[in-house]
């Protein structure tokens, strides 16, 4: 018998740390390769274990199918209100309640749902994203004992993973594993329209935004069907912005003022920072400044989440730059690093990077080439493209104004490729 999972789900729900319970029994990596069920520990070990955890073993081999299937239930219903409700709050309460209920089953199969389950929770508050990537590893080497249900939350899974750490080519390519995988199995309604939101977050932010809006469309019509007012809120915030990135500027205004609308309508106050935060994109990308600042600041006040927060930050810095404010491009930075700081999550080094580049390129002693280069080497390694242009062509433009034309033209050379690279072309025939 595998006894890894029953170990592991009683050491977390007790709140033990794996050198605790290793302690006078084994080493701590031994126990973690005892939990992963990567190796199957002696009988003398799993009894030291069970006893220091308190599993009695004989109450153990009495746990019945019937239990089973109610934990399965209480796993599948706490699993559709997160996935309907998207609260941060509520999935966090959710997400310590079904470890706090984690039962102690010898089957293995539906110990496979419970940890994609709860890790499905984890990925949904972007927290701990390397421990979360550690997870998918251990559950590459179970997936094939995968059920077509298990293969289909895995898949789904390391989509949203990639998208976290924002690398749109994975992430994309793992949402297109998930929509092969649905071809073989049934999914309800409100998981089918979560599916086709995801789908059509993911294309939006890789610019596919005629797809994208057909996903979103289907989601939408569901969310409308069944009164989910917040979620038919979110849909017309994405299609505002697959409007604007397709500049049918006066097409996305529309859909943020319906989400505004519903905002008011609906009491749904929480939203307001989101929205405010389009309409400041919008009136930055049709360049009417004055109006973008004072949307990307109502924005700020309105949102509360502080990671959310730094995205509006950083939309701000890049405002004062285009005005040449050194000043305020200056404030805003520091006040950016600020956040990034009391966050102190490592998954957020882009915001670093971008902070960093805007400061040193309206100081005193103008763009530093370290801070530069640093910032293209980091965007590189997260495959973004887009970020690797935009700050190579700033390079390029400061070698020139300092009559370094030879840099210069080497990092026009490399704007120019990687221009190419995330706007999937590869020639110049084909602009």
């Amino acid at each position: 018998m595998n006894v890894g999972h029953l170990i592991r789900a009683e050491r977390i729900r007790q709140e033990m740390k794996q050198v605790v319970l290793a302690k006078a029994i084994c080493t701590p990596s031994y126990l973690s390769k005892i939990e992963r069920n990567l190796i199957c520990p002696s009988e003398q070990v799993t009894t030291l274990l069970f006893n220091k955890l308190g599993i009695d073993i004989d109450m153990l081999q009495k746990s019945d199918q019937e239990t089973e299937i109610e934990f399965l239930k209480l796993l599948n219903e706490n699993y559709k209100a997160v996935i309907t409700t998207r609260d941060d709050n509520f999935t966090k309460q959710k997400l310590e309640y079904v470890i706090q209920q984690s039962s102690l089953f010898e089957n293995d199969s539906l110990y496979y749902t419970y940890l994609l389950i709860v890790l499905r929770f984890q990925l949904i508050l972007g927290e701990d994203l390397e421990v979360r990537k550690k997870e998918i590893d251990d559950l590459d080497k179970a997936s094939a004992n995968f059920n077509t249900m298990q293969i289909y939350l895995f898949k789904v899974n390391k989509a949203l993973y990639y998208y976290a750490i924002k690398n749109r080519k994975k992430a994309i390519e793992y949402f297109e594993d998930v929509i092969l995988a649905v071809n073989t199995i049934t999914l309800e309604d409100w998981e089918k329209a979560e599916l086709n939101y995801m789908l059509g977050l993911a294309y939006t932010a890789d610019n596919r935004v005629f797809i994208s809006i057909e996903y979103i469309r289907k989601a939408l019509d569901f969310f409308k069907e069944n009164f989910q007012m917040k979620r038919v809120l979110d849909c017309y915030v994405l299609i505002g912005v697959t409007h604007k990135k397709s500049e049918q500027f006066q097409e996305a205004l529309e859909c943020y003022l319906k989400a505004q609308q519903i905002c008011i309508e609906f009491n749904l106050h929480g939203h307001k920072g989101i929205i405010y935060h389009n309409l400041g994109s919008l009136y930055s990308i049709t360049e009417k400044t004055e109006e973008a600042i004072h949307y990307f600041n109502k924005s700020i006040e309105y949102k509360t989440d502080k990671q959310s927060k730094l995205i509006s930050v950083l939309n701000l810095v890049v405002e004062y730059s285009k005005m040449n404010n050194k000043s305020l491009v200056s404030v805003w930075c520091d006040k950016g690093t600020a956040l990034l700081l009391q966050l102190n999550d490592e998954n957020l080094t882009s915001y670093y990077h971008h902070f960093k580049f805007y400061k040193s390129i309206h100081s005193k002693q103008g763009l530093s080439e370290t801070i530069a280069e640093q910032a293209i080497e980091h965007f590189k390694s997260l495959q973004d493209y887009q970020h690797v242009h935009k700050y190579y062509i700033a390079l390029a433009d400061w070698y020139f104004s300092n009559r370094k034309y030879k840099q210069s033209s080497i990092c026009y050379k490399e704007a120019n490729r990687y221009g190419y690279t995330y706007r999937k072309i590869e020639k110049w025939e084909d602009l």
